[in-house]
């Protein structure tokens, strides 16, 4: 169980950095300074920075604590880790956990959808939202992942 909150919860740490890089990137986009014949783009580099050091260490964490020692890191960097199906029981719970997050996930993108209706009221103010608004969908899924996962495997 411990594995899979941790992958869980890294999983939505990477999903948060992604989002500040992307909209960080958006935001200097758009104070991009053009100067007679020269194209000026000034990029925050903190964001990408600390995107590059989290995912080594996530990496680096993720396959020392792997539960199949036999895998090479080629075979294991493509599998997804939160998936636990160490026996029977975990293969159920992953099942259950699973599809749990798949109809959330059907639920929020269309709610998500809905509220871009409203974007072009408030782009000036949130330029970043729908780049928050899709990393808020996976966030959702992995977090309804991880608490049905947890729920299955204490009943």
């Amino acid at each position: 169980m411990k594995h899979v909150v941790i992958q869980s919860i890294s999983s939505i740490i990477l999903y948060v950095l992604m989002a500040f890089l992307f909209s960080s990137f958006l935001s200097d986009m758009s104070k991009t300074v053009i100067e007679s014949d020269r194209f000026l783009v000034e990029f925050n580099l903190l964001p990408l920075l600390l995107l590059v050091v989290f995912g080594i260490v996530w990496t680096v964490y993720s396959f020392n604590t792997r539960p199949n020692k036999q895998l090479s890191f080629a075979q294991w960097s493509v599998r997804m880790t939160e998936f636990s199906e160490v026996d029977e029981r975990e293969q159920i719970i992953t099942a259950k956990a699973t599809k749990a997050a798949y109809v959330s996930f059907g639920i929020s993108v269309p709610i998500l959808m809905g509220s871009f209706m409203f974007y072009p009221l408030f782009e000036e103010t949130l330029p970043a939202y729908p780049i928050y608004a899709l990393a808020s969908t996976l966030i959702i899924a992995t977090l309804v992942y991880m608490t049905t996962w947890i729920r299955g495997y204490r009943h």
